[in-house]
């Protein structure tokens, strides 16, 4: 039998690889495991693999509130009279299934008619995710976190600490197959554990994602705080796929793909979850988006794919301040509006102004976070990426 310090060497040596180990475990990582237990006895690739978990999570334990505002916030915050500010996360969502996009089966009727420009809203074609691991690009949109480093997710307010500090109620709505309890959650967990409401829907529910507006519903109908920030995690279209739909889907697209049908079911989860914000607000504003997109019927988190990165972005806001212009005013040199931009989009909306040099420089750095947590050039990758 091996010393114990053989197995602790061999745990901080995979701790790289351990954050690929956790939450969406694809095809390129499933490989690197299988390889590294051809080469060691069992016992240690569990030991490694439970060693480098613990010390990789261990670090998102801390959930005390970050004083420190990133450099690029301008204090003090402006009372804005939005009352409610919330942000709809989708998962693994390719913008090219969207019917609002183009796609030729109606699979998001009713998002694109809540988005319709004729009605104040905006659908923003060429969007494009920061990481394609929920992991990875929540924390992106969510903190200061950058693909270089996670140092400002420790040193800098969140996103939720930025609101709290601004007089909104914070909270942190998901499915149930979205918890933010547990090693393979800790990153983003570490985050929504600032909020000051933290809820999933019920296990035992069938459907979890049109559950949710029945869950933001109980909240807006009890808390009578006037100045809120919801964000609402959908399980949208993660794999497996046949879990993110029901009857309702498969009647109104009876010949589409089951992906496709995930598609129709988060756009009837978006319907619900924005008829109640209009039942208990006037003044609100809304972004739909997702943590990244898929390649159907494959994954993400894959090593090469340009559909991973492909997301849909819609937002409408009553404040005529926040109309379709002011979200293509983040959109990079290249074209594309990145999900690095988030983070900004939303401090506008809750009241801060940002450092326009600083925000121009990383609006016109447009670079993602690759599963190898390499970062690259988004228009590097998608070269590279380009169909034959």
């Amino acid at each position: 039998i091996l010393p114990l310090t053989y197995y602790l060497v061999i745990a901080s040596v995979f701790l790289s690889m351990s954050t690929n180990v956790q939450n969406d475990i694809h095809k390129d990582y499933r490989l690197k495991l299988i390889i590294f237990r051809e080469f060691f006895p069992v016992v240690a690739g569990n030991v490694a693999y439970l060693g480098t978990t613990y010390l990789s999570t261990d670090i998102y334990a801390d959930t005390s509130e970050i004083e420190v505002f990133n450099d690029a916030v301008i204090l003090p915050p402006q009372n804005l009279n939005d009352d409610l500010v919330v942000l709809i996360m989708g998962e693994s969502s390719l913008v090219s299934r969207y019917s609002a996009y183009g796609y030729h089966k109606p699979t998001t009727p009713l998002m694109a008619e809540i988005f319709n420009p004729k009605n104040g809203g905006c659908i923003i074609n060429n969007s494009h995710s920061s990481a394609s691991f929920t992991r990875d690009s929540i924390p992106m949109t969510l903190s200061f976190n950058i693909p270089e480093s996670n140092d400002n997710l420790f040193i800098n307010k969140s996103i939720i600490e930025m609101a709290k500090y601004n007089n909104y109620k914070t909270y942190w709505l998901s499915s149930y197959h979205q918890g933010v309890k547990g090693t393979s959650n800790a990153k983003f967990g570490f985050i929504a554990r600032k909020s000051d409401v933290l809820d999933i829907t019920d296990k035992k529910t069938e459907d979890h994602d049109i559950n949710l507006s029945k869950l933001l519903e109980r909240h807006l109908e009890k808390d009578s705080v006037t100045k809120k920030f919801i964000i609402i995690h959908l399980r949208g279209s993660h794999q497996p796929y046949s879990d993110g739909y029901d009857e309702i889907d498969k009647q109104a697209l009876p010949d589409a793909e089951i992906y496709d049908l995930t598609i129709h079911h988060t756009d009837r989860t978006v319907k619900a979850i924005y008829d109640v914000v209009n039942k208990y607000s006037r003044n609100y504003s809304i972004i739909y988006t997702s943590d990244h997109g898929e390649i159907v019927n494959v994954g993400h988190g894959m090593s090469k794919g340009i559909d991973q990165f492909l997301i849909p972005f819609m937002f409408i806001s009553t404040n005529n301040r926040f109309d379709c212009q002011f979200i293509e005013s983040f959109r990079s040199s290249n074209g594309y509006l990145s999900g690095l931009m988030n983070k900004y989009i939303l401090s506008n909306l809750l009241g801060y102004q940002i450092d326009q040099a600083i925000l121009d420089k990383e609006k016109n750095n447009d670079r993602i976070l690759l599963p190898n947590h390499h970062n690259v050039l988004f228009l590097d990758y998608l070269e590279l990426n380009k169909q034959p």
